[in-house]
């Protein structure tokens, strides 16, 4: 048995990280196994710190030790498999980020709190506690004795257990919860912990010549006899009586003699067939269809790759509408056929609800889904499920890549193109690198998914790195939309003529629309109409943005007087609020210009120029409560509005057969944007709300108003040709030395002190040179900068930047670390003699340059 073990510090700096040595001792070398979360003293003042197993040591230790020893652990068993100590590894040299930080990403937060393993005794032991306590000691003279303990206590942590008695107890504890002398639960301080329900028992061999005076314990007892076990709510339903009361009828009759009452978990999970109120969906019925010809050919591809044993990446490109998910589908079907696990991505949460309803008519209670708007617990409950493997099809946002599946079979990645797919928080991952990694570990399939595929994808495609596999007509031989390119020059109407007419029509015809403005809030910007200057946040170097508490009766005014008492600025950057001041803050004077239209005032318009419409708003201020993204789209698709205005969450994924028009209000807010990107993002966003329309048997429409019409980008979006756009975007980037034909890192340092920013930022211009001209002259890259971040000062931190041109490999990463390690640690100001720390962090091709 190992005596020492190599462990990663959760929470260290990046300079710090790396796997250090503690000495086991011989009551823990049961439990600490690698994966395991245990506690350890770390640094000159023996700081308790969460730390990770990664390996056990090489050698035994000799008596004359110095390593530090390993005080607890902290989780029942390890969190992290084999496969995801690698995986977290591969993300820490990968994307320059803490081990500690990859450990976060791959396990949900709950995990990584505190947790506590309690133990008490079985329900069965009250009332018989020497019989049992006879019994545990027939299993052993130290069973008899943590069992005398335990006991003694309502509950019990191991921690404690192990305090007590000075030896590992693990083994006597299996075998005392084996026996059913006791139960174990878990608590998590700070997040949601397992949640379990009572369940009563009636008992079949007693009390039957019992005569019961109470007539609600004769209605359980029969209710029990009838019906199996049941807890307290359905005891209630079923006996028309209050939980309360179930409960204490429950408890009265058990101390009968009567009924048992046990402890069962409960996976916290609001995506099953019960609980998921699905609403009349086009999909019940697409699940049943056939495959085409040409979608036939693209899953026999697809299925060939997976057969092949070996690990392979494909590229499913089809236009909007030529059904991509009745293939993914086909091609899930074959993997859970062997056994295997699947992940689906999708790019939003708001594209999750869609995609759940249509897998769960399909697969049942097999689906699981992880992203960021479930609660701890419910995020803990699946991760938990996953394990177990009561769920083989994970449904999910960018962090369910990390879902602790044993055989994974397929990783899709639907809307690949998507930047939501890139994480800019650390571990600042994309998911295709995760899910590659994945697939390589298990010789399985990553299959990307997209009718407008980023064009880095599309080019390893072209270069055979990935399989392409083509959809080029619409499912059923429907007919993309019509497009009109509407030119908004010389005026300033929210609404064209074209666009309403088109409106006015699909309410008539009983038909809906979709609205697109990327821009939520109520105005863009409130300026002084005196000195022109806007009303920035104090915070940052950004324009505030007008929201209104309540939008303006129909027929109403709005006035500046209106608009300052029903209304506030916000800044979208750090979410600082504050009244619209009485006077400009720049040089007085009292008017202001309210200048620029969000999806809140663009709801506000549309309301008071079409007085019969429905209007559906759904933006990021829409949908902050729990499950609201599902509820909105649930009421579009039940015929509750005409019109769906949202942001970019309204755009892609959705499939509501009734929607006739799909309008973009302003299809140049991106077009202009300083990215080489930018011409990319919106070609992809104008083809897929355009082709949001005419999914049904409802002819479509997609009007795209500009300021301008003529651009190259804007028409063959309106064209839906992918083709054309790939071939000359491809032809810039490699004039241009863009990605796909390079890498790109930025290394951005922010501090709270903008002269020690300066400071240090210069220094490490100097050092880069060194380097380069150096160690790292076999390095080829090109450095720009230092120059301030887009944003300069986000909540009081001033940013400074390097852009750095690259082939990222092993040698490239080395210099980024070690610029990472050296400028990472805290300086001693020469002058004050404080302590000055400078934050700085890399962003391996980030999706914004």
């Amino acid at each position: 048995m190992a005596e020492t073990a190599f462990v990663y510090i959760i929470d260290v700096p990046y300079h710090a990280d790396k796997p250090y040595e503690y000495y086991i001792p011989g009551e823990m070398r049961e439990s600490v196994q690698p994966g395991v979360l245990v506690e350890v003293p770390f640094g000159g003042g023996n700081r308790k710190m969460t730390a990770v197993v990664y390996s056990f040591g090489n050698s035994a230790v000799s008596a004359n030790v110095t390593l530090k020893p390993v005080q607890g652990v902290l989780s029942d068993g390890a969190v992290l498999s084999e496969e995801m100590l690698e995986l977290c590894a591969f993300l820490k040299d990968y994307t320059l980020c803490t081990y500690g930080d990859a450990v976060r990403a791959a396990v949900p937060q709950a995990v990584m709190t505190k947790i506590t393993t309690n133990y008490r005794i079985t329900d069965r032991v009250s009332g018989q506690v020497e019989a049992c306590i006879a019994e545990a000691e027939q299993i052993g003279d130290r069973d008899g004795s943590v069992f005398r303990f335990l006991a003694e206590k309502k509950k019990v942590s191991r921690q404690r257990i192990t305090d007590a008695f000075g030896f590992d107890c693990t083994k006597i504890l299996q075998r005392l919860e084996k026996a059913g002398l006791i139960c174990r639960e878990y608590e998590i301080k700070g997040q949601a912990g397992v949640r379990q329900r009572e369940i009563a028992c009636a008992v079949s061999d007693a009390g039957a010549e019992v005569k019961l005076k109470s007539e609600n314990h004769r209605r359980i007892l029969t209710f029990l006899r009838e019906n199996g076990p049941a807890d307290y709510d359905e005891i209630s339903a079923g006996c028309g009586i209050s939980k309360a009361l179930a409960k204490s009828a429950a408890q009265s009759l058990r101390q009968k003699g009567l009924v048992s009452l046990s402890a069962e978990e409960v996976y916290r999970n609001h995506f099953t067939p019960e609980q998921y109120n699905l609403p009349p969906m086009e999909e019940e019925r697409d699940a049943g269809k056939t495959l085409s010809a040409e979608q036939l050919a693209a899953y026999h591809e697809i299925v060939g790759l997976y057969e092949s044993g070996v690990p392979k990446a494909a590229l499913l490109h089809g236009v909007t509408g030529s059904g991509k998910t009745n293939v993914i589908m086909a091609a899930i079907d074959r993997v859970l056929a062997d056994n295997r696990s699947v992940i689906m991505l999708v790019p939003e949460i708001a594209l999750t609800p869609q995609t759940v309803g249509v897998f769960l008519r399909r697969y049942g209670d097999r689906i699981a889904v992880i992203h960021s708007g479930l609660s701890a617990g419910e995020r803990f409950d699946a991760w938990r499920r996953i394990r177990e493997s009561r769920a083989d099809v994970i449904i999910g946002t960018r962090s369910a890549v990390f879902a602790p599946v044993e055989r994974l079979g397929m990783i899709i990645i639907d809307e690949e193109h998507e930047y939501t797919y890139k994480s800019d928080t650390s571990p600042k991952y994309h998911a295709h690198d995760v899910a590659r990694f994945r697939c390589r570990e298990h010789n399985a399939v990553m299959l990307l998914s997209s009718a407008t595929p980023s064009v880095g994808s599309y080019y390893k495609a072209k270069s055979g790195v990935y399989s392409l596999v083509e959809l080029k007509n619409r499912y059923g031989g429907a007919s993309l939309p019509e497009v009109i390119i509407c030119d908004m020059r010389g005026t300033t109407e929210l609404i064209s003529d074209v666009l309403a007419r088109r409106l006015v029509e699909d309410k008539r015809n009983g038909n809906q629309a979709i609205l697109f403005l990327n821009r939520r809030g109520y105005n863009n910007y409130v300026s002084c109409r005196t000195c022109g200057k806007s009303i920035k946040c104090p915070h940052c170097s950004v324009t505030m943005t007008y929201h209104m508490y309540q939008n303006t009766p129909k027929g109403g005014t709005v006035d500046d007087e209106t608009r300052r008492n029903n209304g506030y600025l916000v800044c979208h950057m750090c979410g600082y609020r504050t009244n619209v001041p009485e006077k400009c803050p720049d040089c007085g004077k009292e008017h202001f210009l309210f200048m620029g239209c969000g999806t809140q005032k663009a709801e506000d318009d549309i309301v008071n120029e079409f007085r019969d419409f429905r209007v559906i708003r759904m933006d990021f201020d829409t949908t902050q409560a729990k499950f609201s993204h599902e509820e909105l789209l649930s009421r579009f698709r039940a015929g509750e509005a005409d019109i769906l205005l949202g942001t970019q969450m309204v755009t892609k994924g959705h499939d509501f057969p009734r929607v006739s028009t799909v309008g973009v209000l302003n299809a140049d807010g991106a077009l202009f944007l300083d990215d080489y990107r930018a011409s990319e993002r919106t070609f992809a966003m104008l083809t897929q709300v355009i082709g949001r329309a005419g999914r049904g048997d409802v002819p479509g429409c997609a009007v795209i108003q500009t300021y301008n019409p003529d651009n190259e980008v804007i028409v063959l979006a309106a064209r839906q040709d992918y083709i054309s756009f790939y071939n000359g975007e491809i032809r810039i980037r490699k004039a241009m030395c863009f990605p796909p034909f390079c890498d790109i890192a930025v290394i951005t340092l922010s501090s709270a002190d903008e002269g020690h920013l300066n400071v240090v930022t210069l220094r490490m211009k100097e050092r880069m040179m060194e380097h380069i001209h150096e160690d790292y002259g076999d390095v080829p890259l090109v450095v720009y900068g230092p120059f301030e971040a887009p944003v300069y000062r986000v909540q009081n931190v001033y940013r400074m930047r390097f852009v750095i041109k690259c082939r990222l490999n092993k040698r490239t990463r080395a210099f980024l670390s070690a610029l990472l390690c050296e400028f990472g640690k805290a300086s001693t100001d020469k002058k004050t003699g404080k302590s000055m720390r400078i934050t700085v962090s890399a962003d391996l091709n980030p999706t914004t340059v």
